[in-house]
């Protein structure tokens, strides 16, 4: 048996559904295969960082993931033997204020809960996950790919289908089989000596107001998270270096283990919904392309849950691979365009895993340390926010307003923690939020976070007084180019009394000026990626047209749509 499709995705955790969810959205035929005959139980990877609450909010799906995260809550360790008197109450991300350009902070919520908001979303589109098919050989060819897929019947037999794709794209984890058929190394490291266990269960007797923590210096550490702020739900976990709890994969044996290190034996253990065991593994590939094939995620890379990077770098994948396959696949792009994913999201990953290492050192010596310096899960790495990475070493960026040089290597070594620090914005970085704009159209107040779309360029034009001929002409040439691919947004400082017929939004308290640092005497030109990026900071019509030659077919010119 065989059938077509443009993309196929194999894997449905949240990167695969994020990628999935981002091709329909766009018009992308898309087929999501999945190994196993059901879906994910439990809470494992709820750990959600700003960058990708910002990526949801583009995606469209914000408010669904509302109605179920929880903020992150603080922690409150206890002194052993005894297991009730609290010794430190900290906070694992230093909390502040919510800030204009920032809007989010970090949150929870339950891996399985947030795959079934994507699949809800999904279904929008027509696109459902295929349960019980397994990805079994990968065959490419010079315009497709074939996969041949062994699905499961009810019986326990298997029969085969192929499944002829434009591109395939692997999510389906460090233990799936498209990292594997595609050839890519996975170097790096496990720690044997080392073991941890995830599990979510009903507790009774365990207030829903702290994460606890009960730990023993230089063996492990046992911790229990309410779901919410309500309920019995917790999500326990149990950690430590030289210390492996392969024996404790048990919930009776687990539950004993918890009882008597932590002194708390009044404590009513329920059903265990999940129960998981695995050993750190700190590794990634060489390369995330190969050929017509793309991996995205845990297939990609994978490391301890320390710092809780590892679904918010797997959705980031998605996010910017997606947009690219989006423009190839309309003709809007040539191949080669593909390639930057991997230019792109290589370094990225290098430096966090760097970064994850460090933080592992930490998880089991309580040491005290000082209010600004990482400790026992602790988090002060501000790079952990995301917020810092940032794409200026790429070949597909184009920074004009600031002329100072930037050195290719130096940029390379600050792709995961950025230049905050400086207090400046280039091409490359992170599109800041600005809030409380007035829509000229609707006279309703919106933000630019609510007019990115993870389907479009957004070219930012900020006006400037005796310039309007110059912003005229930047309106002109983007409307030349495809309505599904670019979208223009003058912001201006008052009223205006020109550009009609164009997105026009009022910046009186000048939110936007400030997190973009445009001038009001100077035309400033943003142009914004799909996502959440800035491609190109520039200055005049030349400068957009000489951005998007980088990203649309040869001299800018775009092909015909292929997918009408």
């Amino acid at each position: 048996m065989s059938s077509e499709s443009i993309v196929l995705v194999v894997g449905a955790g949240p990167a695969g559904l994020v990628m999935a969810l981002a091709l329909s959205r766009n018009g992308i035929k898309v087929r999501i295969i999945e190994k196993n005959s059901t879906f994910h139980l439990g809470s494992r990877g709820a750990g959600l960082q700003p960058r990708t609450f910002e990526l949801f909010q583009t995606l469209g799906i914000m408010d669904d993931v509302h109605k179920f995260a929880t903020p992150m809550m603080t922690m409150r360790a206890y002194k052993l033997p005894g297991g009730t008197v609290p010794i430190k109450t900290w906070d694992m991300f230093k909390k502040g204020p919510v800030q204009h350009d920032r809007p989010y902070a970090n949150g929870n919520l339950s891996q399985e809960l947030l795959e079934e908001i994507l699949r809800t979303h999904l279904a929008k589109y027509g696109v459902a996950v295929e349960l019980s098919k397994a990805l079994v050989g990968i065959d490419q060819g010079v315009d497709t790919v074939t996969a041949t897929v062994a699905i499961k019947q009810p019986d326990g037999s298997e029969i085969q289908e192929s499944i002829v794709a434009q591109y395939l794209v692997g999510s389906d984890g460090t233990k799936g089989s498209s990292r594997k058929l595609l050839g890519l190394t996975f170097q790096g490291e496990t720690l044997d000596a080392d073991g941890m266990i995830w599990a979510d269960v009903e507790i009774k007797g365990l207030t829903n107001d702290f994460w606890h923590v009960w730990g023993k210096p230089g063996y492990f550490t046992i911790l229990a998270r309410p779901h919410y702020y309500t309920g019995n739900q917790f999500s326990i976990g149990i950690t430590g270096q030289n210390f492996d709890p392969a024996d404790l994969v048990e919930p009776a044996k687990l539950t004993q283990f918890i009882h008597a290190e932590t002194g708390r034996t009044e404590l009513e253990f329920g059903k265990f919904t999940s129960l998981t065991y695995f050993k750190p593994n700190i590794r990634m590939v060489n390369k995330f392309q190969e050929g017509r094939a793309f991996v995205v995620g845990d297939s990609g890379h994978v490391h301890s849950p320390t710092g809780g990077q590892g679904v918010n770098c797997s959705i980031q994948d998605a996010g910017n691979l997606a947009w690219k396959l989006v423009l190839v696949l309309k003709n809007y792009a040539r191949p080669t365009l593909l390639t930057t994913y991997s230019d792109e999201r290589l370094p990225v990953i290098a430096q966090m895993l760097q970064a994850t290492s460090v933080l592992y050192t930490h998880i089991v010596t309580p040491e005290k340390k000082a209010e600004n310096e990482t400790g026992w899960f602790r988090w002060r790495n501000l790079a952990l926010l995301m917020y810092g990475i940032n794409y200026r070493y790429s070949d597909i960026i184009l920074e004009e307003r600031d002329t100072t040089p930037q050195d290719k290597e130096e940029a390379l070594a600050h792709a995961y923690s950025g230049y905050k620090e400086l207090g400046v914005l280039r091409a490359g970085d992170r599109a800041p939020e600005a809030p409380g704009l007035i829509s000229t159209q609707h006279r309703l107040k919106t933000s630019l976070f609510e007019q990115y779309k993870l389907t479009l360029h957004t070219v930012l034009v900020f006006t400037a007084e005796g310039q309007e001929q110059l912003v005229t002409e930047v309106i002109a040439l983007v409307k030349s180019y495809p309505k599904d691919a670019v979208q223009i947004i003058v912001i201006s400082g008052e009223e205006p009394r020109h550009f009609t017929g164009t997105n026009v939004l009022i910046d009186r308290d000048g939110h936007a000026h400030n997190a973009y640092l445009a001038l009001n005497d100077t035309v400033t030109i943003a142009v914004v990626r799909p996502d959440g990026f800035i491609g190109a900071l520039v200055m005049d019509v030349v400068g957009v047209q000489r951005y998007f030659s980088k990203i649309f077919d040869v001299d800018g010119r775009v092909g015909e749509i292929g997918l009408q």
